[in-house]
């Protein structure tokens, strides 16, 4: 008797798992994007006064593969700040600011008073959720009193600005613009 398989490939699939260019292809790009951040992060470690940053890369946040940039580089749960810049395929480029709540507590309330288009504001659980996109995040522009209260009262801020790409030569050359402004601020609150 003849077994009939339930779990058949559609022609897109076995004609994609056929074909060596793609995944030769996804490999090259994610290696250049990986010296694009190497590249931001260097030319952070100059710019500002904090030295070191790292690199991280994944095949599967929701379904799709990431290149992290967190600078400066970050080990346990206990830093003051974070900048990470957060490439994930398929979706514009997202440049992150998290900063411990009580410190910069008068500096998250001015934050929070701009009107920047494409910025977010984390109000969902996960502190280390990337989906800007989704309900855990908020337009800086649509946040209401509530929700302002509550960012203000919780340990960690985090801020997104996004940016769609449009040329391959530097993904990343806004980065350094969106962060200069935010990190002076939060160095010279110190």
């Amino acid at each position: 008797m003849e077994q009939k398989w339930t779990n058949n490939l559609n022609n897109d699939e076995f004609n994609f798992i056929q074909d060596t260019h793609y995944p030769i292809l996804k490999r090259n790009a994610i290696e250049k994007i990986k010296a694009q951040l190497f590249l931001l992060g260097e030319e952070m470690n100059q710019k500002f006064d904090q030295k070191g940053f790292k690199i991280s890369l994944g095949e599967n946040y929701l379904e799709m593969p990431y290149v992290v940039l967190d600078y400066p580089k970050i080990s346990g749960n206990d830093f003051p700040f974070l900048f990470r810049t957060f490439f994930w395929w398929g979706h514009p480029i997202s440049y992150q600011i998290l900063v411990q709540t009580e410190p910069y507590k008068k500096l998250i309330e001015a934050w929070l008073t701009q009107k920047e288009e494409g910025v977010f504001v984390w109000v969902g659980e996960n502190l280390w959720d990337n989906n800007w996109q989704g309900n855990g995040f908020v337009g800086l522009n649509q946040l209401n009193e509530v929700q302002k209260e509550m960012v203000l009262n919780r340990n960690w801020f985090k801020l997104v600005g996004t940016k769609i790409i449009k040329k391959p030569d530097n993904l990343f050359n806004e980065a350094i613009g969106f962060y200069e402004f935010y990190i002076k601020e939060v160095l010279a609150s110190k």
